[in-house]
């Protein structure tokens, strides 16, 4: 298991073990979608057509992070506008369930610097019965060292 870190070299704060069995995969697009922050020394060597994640069940389970004010919903878009991509447009399969991002709710921030966006706190829905609700955290990989 690698440890999560701040990118930023004045800082290199320590956010959580990765555990590769909580690791789940969004289109790249994603990151331009919920605005977050990469990682520039990983974009440069990574040519995937997807960026990986880390799905943390409570904000407890971190060892160090900080969290963002409410996020209005028309602040997350887009920016390329032929794809339309929306929150909803997002699944992945975690735990055996197919999910699907109702909304993102809340940034995550490095709690030493208060750098990021490198993560939200997201709404998803059980995609088999629509009904399954809950609130994870997703630490994107790209925006932090490891």
């Amino acid at each position: 298991m690698s440890k999560a870190v701040c990118t930023f070299e004045t800082c290199k704060c320590k956010i959580i073990t990765i555990d590769d069995a909580n690791v789940i995969s969004l289109p790249n697009a994603a990151l331009d979608t919920f605005h977050l922050m990469r990682h520039r020394k990983k974009e440069e060597h990574e040519n995937k057509e997807t960026c990986d994640f880390l799905v943390v069940g409570d904000v407890w389970d971190f060892d160090n992070i900080g969290v963002s004010k409410d996020i209005p919903s028309t602040a997350i878009t887009d920016v390329e506008e032929e794809s339309k991509m929306t929150t909803d447009s997002y699944e992945f399969t975690h735990e055996d369930k197919l999910w699907t991002i109702s909304k993102c709710v809340k940034y995550l921030i490095c709690a030493d610097c208060d750098k990021g966006p490198i993560g939200m706190i997201c709404e998803v829905t059980d995609k088999a019965t629509g009904s399954d609700k809950k609130l994870v955290h997703m630490l994107s990989l790209k925006s932090v060292s490891h």
